[in-house]
C-alpha cells in the first residue's frame, strides 16, 4: 500500500470519528445527556472546526499534506461527485450548529422543569 492509500484510510478515520461524534451530539440533544462523551465529542469538533475553518479557510488540514505526496483530489470526492463533495465541509458544519443549538435548547428546557 502506497503513501496516498495510507492516508485516504487515515482521512477515512477521522471522517468516521467526526461523523461519530456528530451522531453523539443529536443522541445527546435527543436523549438530555450530559456526560464524558458528549464533551469528548464538542471538544473533537471545536478543535476539527477551528482547524478547517480558522486555520485553513474552509479547508481540510490533511489536504496540504496529500498535495505533497501529489493526491490532489479532494477526500470527499472519493465518495461524492465533486458538486456535492464541495458543500460536504458546509453540510457537517451546518449540521453541527443544528445540533449544538438543539443541545442548549435541551439543556436550558430541562433547568427551567
Amino acid at each position: 500500500m502506497g503513501l496516498k492509500h495510507a492516508l485516504r484510510i487515515v482521512h477515512g478515520l477521522f471522517a468516521v470519528y467526526f461523523i461519530g461524534c456528530l451522531g453523539y451530539l443529536y443522541y445527546a440533544a435527543f436523549a438530555g445527556r450530559l456526560d464524558w462523551l458528549l464533551i469528548l465529542a464538542i471538544v473533537s469538533l471545536a478543535v476539527e472546526g477551528f482547524a478547517v475553518f480558522i486555520l485553513n479557510g474552509g479547508d481540510c488540514p490533511l489536504i496540504h499534506i496529500q498535495r505533497k505526496i501529489g493526491d490532489d483530489k479532494p477526500f470527499f470526492e472519493l465518495i461524492l461527485p465533486p458538486k456535492l463533495a464541495k458543500r460536504a465541509i458546509p453540510i457537517f458544519a451546518a449540521l453541527t450548529w443544528t445540533a449544538v443549538g438543539w443541545l442548549i435548547l435541551r439543556l436550558l428546557l430541562s433547568m427551567l422543569k
